[in-house]
């Protein structure tokens, strides 16, 4: 079984409701605070009184407002722009630090220096494949594919396998095969040897045709990260690092969008076992659906603000000669 983190007392947790996952706070209800110290002996009371504070705020919480990146009609998308890589399965050069007396991630010695710590581990490692691609230092592909795609949902046989009716099945990826079924679903490590350490990278733009709420959610197995941009470089991010139970998370708060094209990069990692990839949203307070292929285009859609500026000038001049004709 691959190591987990401690979980925290205190946290964001995802909760399912009504047909959807929403973040929901919970808190430890044992959490104490000193109240008053008396000849040397402390008496605790539970944070209670905390409580209307807290709801009120989660309760007040509202929309957030992101401007588009590209404000304006776009013409329907065809699909994004998408790469899988997998490695092999016994590189020991994961960077991702794992701490062995506490049994956390993020600080303490890098997992690849640990005999059992073969594959890929966490973002750290993602960014190594993404720059042994690129010419740089990392560990080489041994399975690569690149191109577009209509929709982002992908996994591995041992997913389809084991969660289909839980989650909904996935698309293999392009250069895996079906694998032969191997039963007992609770082995967590268990999946066909060529399916296991891949990573994907997906870009390109989501185009939003009717403004107002929305909310994106990712299915990840074993981590991922998703980064939505607009107007002046403003990015909004959700993710994942290391390895984590499977699970679906979106936005804390829905997104108030307007009209128009919203960058976006998604990457996402999988180690052994069941491993899956899934982008969806809901608009206002609905259920999670696929992003529509027709609101997904790839990242050269959109043309340089250069290009855009002399076809406006053009248009423009065309218009004034027009203008002078017609007097």
């Amino acid at each position: 079984m691959a190591p987990s983190p401690a979980a925290p007392i205190y946290r964001w947790q995802a909760i399912p409701r009504a047909g959807r996952r929403l973040p929901t706070l919970s808190f430890d209800w044992s959490m104490t605070v000193l109240s008053s110290i008396t000849t040397s002996v402390c008496r605790l009371r539970p944070l209670w009184w905390l409580a209307p504070a807290l709801f009120s705020a989660a309760a007040a919480a509202g929309p957030l407002a992101l401007a588009p990146q590209f404000a304006g009609s776009y013409a329907t998308g065809t699909g994004a722009d998408a790469a899988f890589y997998r490695i092999d399965n016994q590189w020991h050069g994961s960077t991702v630090l794992w701490n062995e007396a506490t049994h956390t991630y993020g600080n303490g010695s890098a997992i690849g220096g640990y005999a059992w710590g073969s594959g890929l581990w966490g973002q750290a490692d993602w960014n190594q494949v993404m720059s042994a691609v690129g010419g740089g230092p990392g560990p080489q592909p041994v399975q690569g594919w690149s191109g577009q795609v209509s929709s982002i949902n992908y996994g591995n046989s041992r997913y389809n396998e084991c969660y289909t009716a839980t989650w909904g099945s996935v698309a293999l990826l392009p250069f895996f095969s079906s694998a032969p079924a191997l039963g007992n679903c609770a082995d967590a490590e268990a999946g066909a040897a060529e399916q296991q350490n891949w990573i994907s990278v997906f870009t390109g733009y989501i185009r939003i045709t009717e403004a107002g709420e929305y909310n994106f959610s990712v299915l990840y197995d074993d981590g991922f990260f998703l980064r939505l941009t607009g107007a002046g470089g403003q990015t909004l991010e959700i993710g994942q690092d290391y390895l984590n139970p499977r699970d679906r998370e979106g936005f804390a708060d829905n997104l108030l969008l307007g009209e128009g094209l919203y960058a976006f990069e998604m990457g996402s990692w999988n180690r052994l076992g069941a491993g899956v990839v899934d982008l969806r949203w809901s608009q206002g307070n609905g259920d999670w659906t696929l992003v529509p292929t027709e609101h997904l285009l790839p990242a050269d859609a959109v043309p340089e603000p250069g290009v855009a500026a002399l076809a406006g000038l053009g248009l423009l001049a065309l218009a004034a000669r027009r203008r002078r004709a017609a007097a």
